[in-house]
């Protein structure tokens, strides 16, 4: 949803002012063409939409908004999805209270990469919500998404980076009140399989690490929650694409929670 905001031209006093004659005496000046001049429509950060059939609610962080192409796009993407949702709850007969959220944070900057973190809520009449974690990563030099996998070499083994959020992981459990061990039912996710953002570095505007999002029945069942574990750059630096290479830098700014709990959890509705 746009919200287009226009200036109102006051026409008549101009006109007055171009028919006046001039103080020496002569003829009136011409009156010349009088430009319009018109904001720019601003992407809102925010969209709130509710009916009998579903309730549907985006935020995007303010600092989003220092990016305006990637804001625009997500924005877009995100209420296209959010509007769907809602047509295809209002086809229930009868109607349920379906919900969906979906929230955006900045989860770090390493020029040129800005990582945007998701946080996601769907509930559509089952015996609990859905909920999970997502990610997008953005290219500010050219305004383009980047896909995870050009940020590494091409071919890149990357076992070494799943092994190490497999150990994580299971330092993590060994933290958290009736966590379920790793074994043929809950197996550490494969690479293909992680969802991760940029971990701030504590040197300014760089990445040290990949902080991965492991959402529910991925490593223990849905009671045991979400896993959020940091990969350090030096379990990967060997393996970066050199047109990302100089993004990273340092040790990472935070850790995260020894037990693996989230740091960031979808906002309640205010």
């Amino acid at each position: 949803m746009r919200v287009s905001k226009s200036l109102a031209l006051v026409a008549a006093p101009l006109m007055l002012l171009a028919c006046s004659p001039k103080e020496d005496g002569g003829s009136p000046a011409p009156a010349g063409p009088v430009k319009s001049e018109v904001a720019a429509p601003k992407t809102p950060l925010e969209f709130d939409q509710a009916s009998p059939a579903a309730k549907v609610r985006l935020k995007l962080a303010d600092e989003i908004a220092r990016f305006p192409v990637l804001h625009s796009r997500l924005y877009d993407d995100e209420t296209t999805g959010l509007k769907k949702f809602a047509e295809e709850a209002a086809k229930q007969n009868p109607p349920r209270p379906y919900e969906s959220q979906s929230q955006w944070t900045l989860a770090a900057t390493a020029a040129p990469l800005v990582s945007l973190r998701r946080e996601f809520f769907e509930y559509t009449g089952g015996a609990h919500p859905n909920h999970g974690s997502g990610a997008w990563l953005w290219n500010t030099a050219t305004d383009k998404e980047v896909q995870p996998a050009e940020v590494f070499k091409a071919g890149a083994d990357m076992t070494p980076v799943q092994n190490a959020v497999c150990e994580a992981v299971k330092s993590a459990k060994t933290r958290r009140e009736g966590s379920v061990p790793l074994s043929d039912m809950w197996k550490c996710p494969t690479w293909d399989e992680i969802t991760w953002v940029l971990t701030p570095s504590k040197t300014p505007d760089k990445a040290a690490g990949l902080t991965v999002l492991i959402g529910p029945y991925v490593v223990g069942p849905y009671s045991e929650g979400d896993y959020e574990v940091v990969v350090p750059l030096s379990v990967f630096q060997p393996l970066l694409a050199p047109a990302y290479a100089s993004a990273f830098a340092g040790e990472p700014a935070r850790l995260g929670n020894a037990d693996g709990t989230p740091t960031v959890r979808i906002q309640a509705e205010q």
